[in-house]
């Protein structure tokens, strides 16, 4: 179920300019520049790709679409490639599992990743993808 305000705690909001559209990403480079380009036409700036924002070697993230007429709720998990997540690879590897179900809905921005404070599967944090239009 979709998790509400009280049970999240707000994090990886760092700067970060982005609309899941465009298909997936061969690259982690390719996926740098685009973004790094996003930026520039937004006249944004503060995200620091190569930053560690999560300091675990796995994650859970939860995240909402319209399939046909129903609200569809996914969960996937993602593995750093070191010993936490970059910002880079994290949108990177999140941008390549959402964008699919997302680069059709209005609501395909990014707004952060909202820890649920209540559930860990498998002893891995699980977050909340925040999305809007």
């Amino acid at each position: 179920h979709l998790l509400s305000r009280r049970q999240r705690q707000d994090v990886y909001k760092r700067q970060v300019r982005w609309a899941f559209y465009g298909g997936q990403y061969d690259t982690i480079e390719e996926f740098m520049k685009a973004v790094q380009e996003y930026h520039e036409e937004l006249d944004a700036d503060g995200w620091q790709p190569e930053e560690v924002v999560l300091a675990c070697k796995e994650v859970t993230v939860q995240y909402a679409y319209w399939d046909e007429e129903e609200e569809t709720e996914e969960d996937f998990r993602l593995t750093a490639d070191g010993d936490g997540f970059t910002a880079g690879e994290l949108l990177f590897k999140i941008h390549n599992r959402v964008v699919g179900h997302l680069e059709n809905e209005d609501h395909h921005f990014f707004e952060g990743l909202s820890l649920y404070k209540d559930a860990a599967p498998e002893n891995r944090p699980f977050y909340f993808l925040g999305l809007g239009s």
